[in-house]
């Protein structure tokens, strides 16, 4: 059996980190309040999108047990100089998106479109000014929770590969 070596992981790591990457809220179904239902591993848009922001920043970095980063799991991570097979994505939403709505998913995509001549330096795109979602690399589904216009919500993932 075949088995992907550390140079083509970090090779995947470095074509993802040079694509645009974006996350995507949706509103999901009010129905799941009552009961969150499991992720598919076949979804390739969410169920009701709300919009997306562009990445704010990309590193690589490395498992560390006094990393800076840390998941909801525990695990830590620090920033590697040198590319690796695990990527750092922060995503920092400015006040006014999607004030409001009520989130029950997200995910990363790769790529996509949006509209043409919308102002230079927008970085959060509502679901109408996607022309294309790209590829959905993750998704989560979660507890509801309402967007407020004071707080200014940050998400961060470490994607492996």
């Amino acid at each position: 059996m075949a088995v992907l070596q550390e140079s083509g992981r970090e090779f995947l790591a470095r074509a993802l980190a040079a694509q645009p990457l974006y996350l995507a809220w949706g509103r999901g179904l009010p129905a799941w309040d009552a009961e969150i239902p499991p992720e598919p591993t076949t979804a390739t848009t969410l169920v009701d999108e709300i919009g997306r922001s562009l990445i704010t920043a990309v590193q690589y970095v490395v498992p560390h047990a006094d990393g800076e980063i840390e998941l909801p799991d525990g695990t830590r991570y620090t920033a590697s100089a040198q590319p690796s097979k695990w990527v750092h994505a922060r995503w920092t939403f400015d006040y006014a998106d999607a004030a409001g709505e009520t989130v029950r998913e997200l995910g990363v995509f790769i790529g996509g479109t949006v509209q043409a001549g919308l102002p230079a330096g927008q970085r959060y795109f509502t679901a109408a000014q996607v022309l294309t979602p790209g590829e959905l690399y993750t998704l989560e589904r979660f507890e509801a929770f309402t967007r407020s216009a004071s707080t200014r919500q940050v998400q961060e993932f470490v994607l492996p590969f």
